[in-house]
């Protein structure tokens, strides 16, 4: 007893609660206010509507893909020159981030708005002007997470969460804003537009500030491993959104408005859960890539993170257990209703999938990418699962229940297996 409780004490204590908390407090407050933001627009603009809302969100969801990808990599990168304590490498990182991000993000903004109207044909969309507003928030959110990827690498996550909060914020203010000044769905796009565009300037801002005075230096790349870093870090991350989002896409594809607009709901109601241990990927990534640079075992993380997965996960279940119309109807109003009956068992779905992340995320870290193959199995099993079981919402429940299930395992396997090597650039002369 008096170990177990030593063990607490040190837990309670420990770096990586302290800036778990932080991450945590934010997360919770960004998923405040994005659920503030389809709380008071789903009540304005109707079910239908809604269904058009949360088809667009999805596809938002499914393109971050590419920005969450570069934003991993660029986490270890920056865990890495902090490990090594190579501040001019990290500012010429950065250097470079702001002039190549800021072009590709011009870039894609514009591939994003060409789009608009094969987007707006394939989900059944008549208003192509919402489905441009949505492509720009796209494209602006090819840079944004990059940058913040700085401030989590070197784990100064108080400006990482600081970040995060101000561009949810933004959101928030002006989408709603625009909706209830009579723009509808447009609306919700364009504020969200014009709050992602102010935060990403800020966000900017601030890395320019923190690194104005560090000089330069070249960072000597091993490119070999960056491409193997890069592939598996794509794949992973490609797949981890298919898992969380496709669903919605393909039930708006195959289902009425409606049952798709209660879908949406629904999927708004779960994920609550897995939003709830976002904050536990974000900083389960740099720390197991800093131990393991340091010949460490990063397998406690792990186990700290998987603890409050789980303790996160029984508590929310307890919730969607007992009042499940309460939660669907407090977050989209009285007319979703209908979805009650499926809070929970989608829910449940959820919370595999949140558990997952983590898992994922801690294999990152350590640079080891043996689940890729079963995970993608999984992934593209959901997606032809729904197709061929979307009668009702219950199989299609199922559907995710048994994929997320079974993704889970499959990643977990030989989560005890030697390191593999995490360094991906070659330290400076004064580092080494």
């Amino acid at each position: 007893m008096p170990r177990a409780l030593s063990g607490l004490r040190r837990f309670a204590t420990s770096e990586f609660l302290r800036h778990g908390f932080i991450v945590f407090v934010s997360t919770t407050l960004v998923n405040a206010l994005g659920y503030a933001f389809h709380f008071a627009i789903s009540r304005k603009i109707g079910v239908v509507q809604y269904g058009v809302l949360s088809a667009l969100n999805a596809v938002f969801m499914l393109s971050l893909v590419v920005s969450t990808i570069a934003a991993t990599v660029l986490v270890k990168y920056a865990a890495e020159f902090r490990a090594t304590g190579d501040r001019a490498r990290l500012a010429a990182l950065v250097r470079a981030l702001l002039r190549y991000g800021t072009a590709a993000a011009i870039v894609a903004t514009a591939a994003a708005v060409a789009s608009s109207s094969a987007i707006a044909h394939f989900l059944k969309i008549d208003d192509v002007a919402a489905v441009a507003l949505a492509m720009v928030v796209i494209g602006i959110s090819v840079l944004t997470p990059s940058l913040r990827a700085v401030f989590q690498g070197i784990e100064d996550f108080r400006m990482f969460a600081l970040t995060c909060t101000l561009e949810s914020a933004l959101k928030a203010v002006f989408g709603i804003g625009f909706v209830y000044a009579g723009y509808g769905v447009e609306g919700a796009f364009g504020g969200w537009a014009l709050g992602s565009a102010i935060a990403v300037v800020a966000t900017a801002a601030l890395l320019v500030v923190r690194f104005r005075h560090v000089p330069g230096a070249a960072v000597f790349i091993d490119f070999r491993r960056l491409l193997s870093t890069m592939a598996g870090v794509s794949i992973a991350t490609a797949l981890l959104t298919s898992l969380s989002y496709a669903d919605v896409l393909v039930v708006k594809h195959y289902a009425d408005p409606t049952t798709a607009g209660l879908y949406g709901a629904l999927s708004l109601a779960g994920k609550i859960l897995l939003f709830l241990g976002a904050f536990l990927p974000a900083v389960v990534l740099p720390k197991a890539t800093r131990l393991a640079l340091a010949g460490q075992s990063p397998l406690g993380v792990l186990v700290q993170a998987c603890g409050l997965v789980t303790v996160i996960s029984v508590a929310g279940l307890a919730v969607y257990g007992f009042f499940p119309r309460f939660v669907v109807t407090a977050l989209a109003g009285p007319s979703f209703a209908p979805a009650a009956p499926y809070v929970f068992s989608y829910a449940c779905a959820m919370a595999l999938l949140a558990a997952l992340q983590v898992v994922v995320m801690y294999k990152i870290g350590i640079h080891r990418f043996d689940f890729l193959v079963p995970l993608a199995l999984c992934a593209a099993g959901q997606i032809v699962g729904i197709s061929l079981h979307h009668a009702t919402l219950e199989a299609v429940i199922e559907v995710l229940l048994l994929s997320n299930g079974v993704a889970l395992l499959v990643s977990a396997f030989r989560i005890n297996a030697p390191l593999g090597s995490p360094v991906a650039v070659q330290r400076s002369d004064a580092a080494a």
